[in-house]
């Protein structure tokens, strides 16, 4: 679910980390990228020939032991990282590990994985082989036992590169992961990290590599940017910045209730939560009543003044990165905010969709805007253009009883998922919708990534088609 954590977008220069990736390739080979890759590829061949059965057990293992410590890996990344709450960062470490491990059993990862009798064609699953696993500072635990789960589903090898403002508790859950690799029989460098302390160049290194054969990229745009420009196969995420169209046939009690559940999980960290609510104009006053009797604060105008002058970098027209993952609360005493009640969420009024207001772009907080529109055809197009700021092929979100609407609106969004009538943020888990569970949301050529998929392990292999000569030319 994850997406482009800003915290971390300004932690690798473009320009940079791109020359340093160049460089690379010229220089010496980095004697720990070495050591690494080659344990890898030992490791993946080794399990290449296991049976479904064989892999799939493994995978249990590997996610019970992550949801038996899903609280204490919780209350360490908070700790580590100053992002986010312990609750439900242990209900996400639960849904990335044993949810996950849900969707994939029973499921053909090797061999023939499909047969089209009409067409007479099979498709037959190889493991690409070693991957390398960006982790984000945002959700380090719950990305890497899902990278880890999707990448053994499919008999691949992978290798992570922590966040810096993460490592410690990334290799606390490494070593976790290692261990039942062991007592399951299975080689421990299935399963690899970079050691805390290691550069950027060593990242740079390690997704150049000739043996790496793709890069699982979750983290700053800079990052990713720089994934797929390591001149190996990438498969990256794009940050959010969801709107959700408000319709004023919609439920808004509910759509109050699902947007502070969702905007409040994690302290706001979740890219493809609601960043933006776009309100037809005869239903904002009643939208506004529920969203207040639901726990948030609609801030006056003097108190949108003051909330930016104590949490906006005026330099780069975004949250500052210390106001990330924090709580609704505590943020709104930053602006002298105060209400008769608990807030869960801060929600700001604002009319100026343009790139240089922080309310128009991706805000990694539980933060959201308020735009008034007089009808559906202006709102659409608000979401558009918000979409354009930040977040294009991500996500977006529509709360209509109207079945036309909803198929204009998604016709119009040029976005990977369009949810309906639905928080974001479990929908985006599966918990409220269809959706296959993924700590890795593609955001397409929109984006600039490669799939529009929630990725799952089916992307982390080579699928070959064996076409028999039909019936009619015989």
């Amino acid at each position: 679910m994850t997406g482009s954590a800003r915290t971390e977008t300004h932690e690798i220069g473009e320009s940079s980390q791109t020359r340093r990736i160049s460089e690379s390739s010229t220089m010496p080979g980095n004697p720990v990228v070495e050591a690494l890759v080659n344990r890898a590829l030992a490791a993946q061949r080794a399990i290449d020939g296991w049976s479904e059965e064989q892999i799939d057990l493994l995978l249990r293992a590997l996610a019970s032991v992550v949801k038996a410590h899903a609280r204490p890996l919780a209350v360490a990344s908070v700790a580590e990282t100053g992002m986010g709450n312990v609750r439900d960062k242990t209900l996400k470490n639960s849904l990335a590990s044993v949810g996950v491990y849900g969707q994939l059993a029973g499921q053909v990862g090797q061999g023939q994985i499909g047969f089209d009798r009409d067409r007479r064609v099979a498709e037959v699953a190889s493991p690409v082989g070693v991957i390398v696993g960006l982790v984000p500072a945002t959700h380090p635990v719950a990305t890497f036992i899902f990278k880890s789960l999707i990448a053994i589903k499919g008999r691949n090898a992978i290798i992570f590169s922590p966040s810096r403002r993460a490592q410690h508790v990334t290799q606390e859950v490494g070593r976790l992961i290692q261990q039942e690799l062991r007592a399951a029989g299975a080689p421990t460098d299935l399963v690899q990290w970079l050691e805390t302390g290691s550069t950027r160049e060593t990242t740079a290194a390690l997704m150049s590599h000739r043996h790496v054969a793709l890069v699982l990229a979750t983290g700053g745009r800079a990052m990713v940017k720089a994934a797929y420009r390591s001149g190996t196969p990438a498969i990256g995420v794009g940050p959010g910045n969801a709107p959700a169209l408000i319709s004023n046939d919609a439920d808004l009690r509910q759509v109050a209730r699902s947007v502070v559940l969702s905007k409040s999980f994690d302290n706001g960290l979740i890219c493809g939560a609601e960043n933006h609510l776009v309100v037809e104009g005869t239903a904002r006053q009643r939208l506004v009543a529920e969203l207040i009797q639901n726990g948030a604060a609609v801030l006056t105008e003097s108190e949108s003044v003051r909330f930016r002058d104590a949490a906006v970098n005026p330099e780069t027209h975004r949250l500052m990165a210390s106001i990330a993952g924090h709580d609704a609360a505590t943020l709104a005493r930053l602006a002298s905010v105060e209400r008769p009640y608990h807030i869960q969420l801060l929600v700001i009024p604002t009319e100026s969709v343009d790139p240089e207001n922080y309310l128009a772009a991706e805000k990694l907080a539980p933060v959201v805007s308020l735009f008034t529109v007089a009808d559906m055809d202006e709102g659409i197009q608000v979401c558009r253009a918000l979409l354009h700021i930040d977040g294009t092929g991500h996500t977006a979100i529509i709360h209509t009883r109207q079945a036309s609407l909803t198929q204009r609106f998604t016709t119009a969004m040029p976005v990977s998922r369009v949810l309906v009538n639905s928080p974001a943020t479990q929908g985006l888990m599966g918990l409220t919708t269809g959706l296959i569970p993924s700590m890795t949301l593609g955001c397409g050529t929109w984006g600039g990534t490669s799939t529009t998929n929630s990725v799952s392990f089916r992307d982390l292999l080579n699928i070959k088609r064996v076409a028999y000569c039909t019936p009619e030319y015989a």
